[in-house]
């Protein structure tokens, strides 16, 4: 089976890393779309910084909604492990990415066994026909009491939970707001549950409000599930080798971080950049229209990405080879093994064998 195309002709492996080196050389602005495991990741950074290109995520808008929650307000977070075995009360917060749903009926099968050892109860917060089919079965299925009220956004229902927690008096009163203070005078530590697909900003900001309220008598917290675990994988990656998330450049060999700037996509409609290098190993996904640049595209695919200048089919960690992923199970990383290995290479491996045969023949750090 070949695995490296030159346009639609296969070529050996050998040939396409060649072509896709002098594509790089003769760049001026390479950028680079990521969507690989932590290894693949810190490979392609270390790339993007040596040719000063750019990169981003695949899922790079939601990814950088859900960074700004932290960059830009901050907020109090503890672990899925943390609020499994320490809270009696869980609200989920608008919308949950059906990714978590297995996660969150698992605690449901569970009591708290440290501190707090009440039975679980749950409530959900949410605006007016916001929420999808499937977290409203989750939510059947957790038996969660519902907060919220007609004709209110989810802002407006966490604005007023706050108001009517502090006794204030509103012009649209939640349901079961009784019910839900008998709750928090019974709970030594109560969670909040939420994504960055919740909802807006703005009531995301109002929810850590709300949990800052109740900590001036008590002690409370948030969980934050991303949308997708791979990006918020990559986040945490880029963090720690370039102190920024995705969304960063490299000028005069610096990292730089810009949210607008730095968009990829936005880079390639605007003919800011001159090469695209597309790296994706969830198979099912392929690079969205890119004008006139050329691309690269390391895919885990059986044919040739079509506009490709090189393709190269890559391997998934944690099925073709090992690897190490986020998990927002545990809330930090783990190592996968693979599951039905294959001799596809690594997008490391590939990365690798691309700085190698730049000009100056140098290894990447990691």
């Amino acid at each position: 089976m070949s695995v490296a195309w030159v346009g639609s002709q296969p070529v050996s492996l050998m040939d396409a890393i060649q072509n896709a080196a002098k594509l790089l050389a003769s760049s001026r602005c390479p950028v680079f779309t990521l969507d690989t495991d932590v290894h693949g990741t810190r490979s392609a950074i270390a790339l993007a910084e040596r040719l000063g290109g750019a990169y981003d995520h695949g899922l790079g808008e939601t990814l950088a909604n859900e960074v700004s929650l932290f960059t830009n307000h901050g907020g109090m977070f503890t672990t899925p492990g943390e609020a499994r075995r320490r809270s009696s009360l869980i609200v989920l917060v608008g919308e949950i990415p059906a990714s978590h749903h297995e996660m969150l009926e698992s605690w449901a099968a569970s009591r708290p066994d440290l501190g707090d050892r009440n039975k679980r109860l749950w409530f959900h917060a949410s605006g007016s026909g916001t929420v999808s089919a499937d977290t409203s079965k989750l939510v059947r299925k957790l038996k969660a009491v519902s907060l919220g009220g007609d004709g209110l956004s989810l802002e407006g229902a966490l604005a007023v939970l706050r108001a009517e927690l502090h006794g204030r008096h509103v012009a649209s009163p939640l349901v079961n707001v009784a019910q839900f203070r008998q709750a928090l005078n019974k709970s030594q530590f109560p969670v909040f549950v939420f994504s960055g697909t919740s909802g807006e900003a703005a009531g995301l900001v109002m929810l850590q409000g709300l949990i800052a309220d109740l900590n001036k008598n008590g002690r409370a917290s948030s969980v934050f599930l991303p949308a997708d675990d791979d990006a918020w994988g990559t986040a945490l990656t880029s963090l720690w080798m370039t102190g920024f998330p995705p969304r960063t450049g490299f000028s005069n060999s610096l990292p730089s971080y810009d949210p607008v700037r730095w968009d990829v996509q936005r880079m390639i409609r605007e003919k800011e950049a001159d090469l695209h290098v597309w790296m994706s190993t969830r198979g099912d996904e392929t690079p969205p229209a890119r004008g006139r640049i050329a691309l690269i595209s390391l895919s885990k695919n059986e044919t040739p990405t079509a506009g490709a200048a090189v393709t190269i089919s890559v391997g998934k960690a944690g099925v073709d080879h090992d690897g190490v992923t986020y998990s927002s199970r545990v809330g930090t990383f783990r190592a996968v093994a693979a599951s039905a290995p294959s001799q596809l290479p690594s997008i490391s491996s590939i990365v690798q064998q691309l700085a190698e045969a730049l000009p100056g023949r140098r290894a990447l750090p990691c």
